[in-house]
Parts: C-alpha cells; structure tokens; sequence
C-alpha cells in the first residue's frame, strides 16, 4: 500500500525531535536502557526514562558512540502500554525542570521548524547542488547542524527577517556603514589604517566616508569606520542618538550570508574579504555577538598559525595547508558593556585569493550531504577513485595537517566542518583550508615547541591581563587540546561521513577510523621527533572527552564544564 507522504511540519518536527533524542542519550541527559533482539544485531531497542514519562525508540550506537535514531521510531510510553509519537513539549518538559530554560528551548525548536517550513515551502532547491561554486554552496548547504537539535533557530530572526537575510533565501544587501567615536572602539590592524582603509574600500568609496564624516562636522581623528549588518542597526539607535555613533547610510559592495549567517562573502568581488559581524541572534548554540577580546586578538593569532605554517616544512611544502587569515578587526562597546562588542566586524581572507588552476573548493559540511537525487554529494568522486582510496587522501589532506600543528607545534585548532574548506581537483583531495581563529584556538605553554611566537595578549586587551588558565586561549592541561581538535575534527565532524559511508555503500565505520588512526601513525614515523610529544596526546586513549553541545541550553554550568566521557574510535 503506498504510503502518503506526512504534513510539510511532521517531517520536519519529526527530524527536529530525532536529533533532541540522539543528544540526550549521546550526553546522558536521562537514564535510559537499550537491548537488541539479537546478539549482533546492530539496531537497538533503546527505552529512555524522564521524570514524567517513558520514551522509546530504535537506531544504533557509531563512532565515538554518537547515537543514529529511525527518524519516527521516538514514542512516548503510555501507563497502558500503548504508545504515540513524542512530542517537543513532553520532551522538554521530561529534560528540563526549570520553566524558563523550558521555555526557551522550546521556541529555539519551534523557530527551527518554523524557518524550516519557510525553506522547504519558498525556495527551490536544487537537484544536485555537485556543480555550484563555494561561494553558492555556502548558500546552498540548507540541512543545518547534523546534531545540534537547534541547528536552524537564529532566535531575533522574523520570517522577514529570515527571507532577506537567511543564506538559504540566497539575497544579497548592501552594509550599513557608520562613524564610531575612538573613545568607544579599536580598530585592531597590523597595517596603517588609511592603507587599510584605501585597500579594503577603495579610494574612492574611503573619500566618500570621509567626505560624509565631514559634513556632519565630525574628523577622522574622532572616529573611525564600521561596517554593520542591516538587521543589527536597530541596536545602534541608543549610541547614535549620544553621537557615540553616526548612521552613514548603505553604501559598496553586496554580500550574501553564508552558512553561519552573520560571515558574509563579497557578492560583488568573491576575492575581497569575508566579513564577521556582529549579530544579536541566537543560532545553535550560542548568541551570535563578537568579544571584543577575540576581535582585537584576531590579526595576532591568525599571523602566529600562519608564520608557524610557513615555517615547518610539512605544513608549508607538502600539505599546502592554507590559513584563510583573520587580518583585521573593529569592536564598538560603549561603557558596561566593554567585553562584549554588539557593533563589530573582522575581515577574514577569502578562499579565491589561494586557489590554483584546475581548482575548486567545498565547504566540508557539504562532504556527508545526500542530494535530492538519492545519492551523496560525493558518489561521483567515490565512484571515481575508490572508496578507500580516496577516502586515505582525504584524510592526508584534511586529518593529518591539523595534527601535525598539534603533534609538532602545540597549537590546537577547531577543526569542525564549517571552519574546514576542501581544495580538490576534478573530486580528488588536494589540500585544505583553515579559519575562524579568533575564539577557536587553544595551547598549553609547557606543549608550546616556540612559546616565543605566542601573541602578546596582555598587550592586546586589557581582559586577558586577569584571565585565567581554560578561560581563554590558554590551557591548563595538554588533555584539553586533545579534547579541542578530536572533538571538533573527529566526534562532530568527519564522523557524519564515516557514517554516511556505511550507511549508503556498506563501508564500515570501523574500517573508516582503522585508516585514520593508520595515518597518523604513519605520518609520526616520518617524524620520529614527534613521537613522544604525540604519546603526551594520548589520542588513543580508550575514552576522551566530547563536548556536551546540548547540556549547555538545558543545564546550569557545572563543575568540570559541558562535557562527558565517548569511546574512542581510535582507540
């Protein structure tokens, strides 16, 4: 009997709820019990415990024991037995007792929904997105965080808001530009300002500002120049209204929004720098502000990874890893509010400026897709080369790079899916792109092989004078950089395409992380100086830490952090 397909919503809600069930299991939000019904039989029967109900559901323990439901399979248990499908409210209700965190998780997943349905019932998406450049990719990738169940909330959005600014909605929009007084606001350079200014603009739209900025009366002296989103203008009334800062109007190039929503890529020239602004929106798992410590930091953490890359010859000659550099940054604050910049911008390099003949890059959250064609977004290429074949390239040139900055250098980067691009020829892996540096890079001083080359940060900004070890980009264990960089590359990142390749062609997980851990192994026996430094890592180790992404939203801080133990797949 054919089955009708369910309400545009159900669809949608029943993703929603899956992914909110895969994170409380996979964090241990409640207690829950599974069984099979046969010994090796991969699907489970797990049963779930709240405080007001039972749930029940079917799927499967993978990687790193990240937790794969049967979209559909999640019901509430009855008294009686019987059974209806869960719902986000009982959910909640079930995972938090506090009823304004209740509240607030729930609009985050009901906005998921709501935008959702907007995307599916207005836009036209495409076949197969396998022939888009990177730059229409970022626009055109609108699945969201594969486990965050909160991946498309941008709380502050309306519907309006969403249709213009959304990168699915694929609309490109001038910046507003403003005068912000130097008395509220660093523009933090490693280049004279004009230069900057001329560069970035041009002369001819910089004389513009400037010419504007004198005939309301006011000098370059006084104020310097901000881009702001059209969306964030509203929170720049207050400061306009006290002269802290002048509306200019909209004015240069377009931009279009990529995947993060608030990074926008230059529409009108793709070479020209992305932009990182500041955003007053909720999206996944945080609110999308800029620290004004991490603006200012920007320029001096994106030249240490990128001298340490050019001078170690593995990184610079044979991996060719390119570090799309965070060269500038502005943050307004004004008064109590002087750590957290609701004005802000940091230009990041653009990936064009690096790109050779014959190649073409990919975000990698696009790596793990399915296209409406029934088929992954990289089946031609595995077809191609080869399942393992190509998949040992890929991680040479995506895995081994990022480690060996670790292993060799000290320096831990957030490696997830969005913040890696992949360079490849015709399909075949030739080298990867690394960014947004300017809250995601962690060291140990003890682990660093040259402390000299770390930033001043007390010289930068007055907050890292009194900050403490895990506060900011210091650790106080080496553990914690193992933590960062197998977290973001491994747990959350390349294990949706391990288990993606076992799913549709049948190549095991297992066998996926045999091939991972064989290449690491292989590339410190080329470096047997490594050795040691790698055995301090203990990357092996049976269980390490993942990120508790979803106990943030639904529990208080506790000691210890946002974090529980996962089986190493490495191991």
């Amino acid at each position: 009997m054919l089955k009708l397909r369910p309400p545009l919503s159900k669809t949608i809600e029943r993703r929603v709820i899956r992914q909110l069930m895969e994170a409380v299991i996979f964090e241990g939000l409640m207690d829950y019990a599974k069984s099979a019904d046969q010994p090796e039989d991969p699907l489970l029967n797990f049963t779930i415990f709240g405080n007001e109900r039972t749930y029940c559901c079917e799927g499967k323990i993978a990687s790193f024991d990240r937790v794969r439901l049967i979209e559909g399979s999640i019901c509430s248990v009855h008294h009686d037995g019987s059974r209806t499908e869960a719902s986000i409210g009982e959910l909640a209700e079930d995972l938090i007792a506090d009823p304004e965190k209740r509240s607030q998780l729930i609009n985050e997943l009901e906005q998921t929904i709501l935008l959702s349905e907007w995307n599916e019932a207005h836009l036209r998406h495409s076949f197969s997105r396998r022939i888009f450049s990177y730059e229409e990719l970022e626009s055109e990738i609108w699945e969201g965080h594969p486990y965050h169940p909160c991946y498309k909330a941008r709380i502050g959005f309306t519907l309006g808001d969403h249709a213009a600014y959304g990168p699915e909605a694929r609309q490109s929009f001038e910046l507003q530009w403003a005068a912000v007084k130097r008395e509220y606001a660093k523009i933090e350079l490693l280049e004279d300002e004009k230069s900057f200014w001329e560069r970035e603009l041009g002369p001819s739209m910089f004389g513009q500002l400037l010419a504007d900025l004198h005939h309301i009366g006011k000098t370059f002296d006084e104020y310097t120049f901000l881009p702001i989103h059209p969306w964030q203008v509203k929170f720049a009334k207050a400061d306009a209204d006290e002269g802290n800062v002048v509306l200019l109007g909209s004015i240069g190039d377009s931009y279009r929004a990529t995947q993060s929503v608030r990074s926008l890529w230059n529409m009108t020239n793709p070479e020209k720098a992305h932009l990182k602004l500041s955003m007053n929106i909720v999206n996944t798992s945080s609110l999308r502000t800029l620290d004004s410590y991490a603006v200012y930091a920007a320029p001096h953490i994106s030249k240490w990874i990128a001298d340490t890359v050019k001078g170690d010859p593995f990184l610079k000659e044979e991996a060719s890893l390119i570090i799309l550099k965070e060269y500038a940054g502005i943050a307004f604050h004004s008064g109590e509010e002087e750590h957290c910049a609701k004005l802000g911008a940091i230009w990041r390099e653009s990936i064009l400026l690096y790109m050779e003949e014959g190649e073409e890059a990919v975000p990698c959250t696009a790596l793990p897709l399915m296209e409406r064609d029934g088929f992954p977004f990289i089946d031609d290429w595995l077809k191609r080369y080869g399942i393992e074949k190509w998949l040992k390239r890929l991680v040479e040139v995506c895995v081994i790079p990022v480690w060996h900055l670790l292993a060799a250098h000290g320096i831990a980067v957030e490696a997830h899916a969005q913040n890696m691009i992949l360079i490849h020829k015709d399909g075949w892996p030739a080298r990867a792109a690394l960014r947004d540096f300017h809250d995601s890079v962690e060291y140990c001083h003890d682990f660093l092989a040259e402390p000299s080359r770390i930033p001043d940060f007390a010289g930068i900004h007055e907050q890292f004078k009194k900050g403490r070890e895990d506060q900011y980009y210091w650790m106080s264990s080496i553990e914690s950089l193992r933590e960062l960089v197998m977290d973001t590359l491994f747990v959350f990142h390349l294990s949706e395409l391990s288990f993606v390749l076992e799913e549709q062609y049948g190549f095991s997980e297992q066998r996926f992380w045999k091939l991972t851990g064989e290449a690491i192994a292989e590339h410190l026996s080329c470096y047997p100086e490594l050795i040691f430094r790698n055995y301090l890592l203990q990357h092996t180790a049976p269980v390490i830490y993942a990120e508790s992404l979803l106990k943030r939203k639904v529990q208080k801080e506790v000691a210890g952090g946002f974090r529980h133990y996962v089986k190493n797949s490495l191991s």
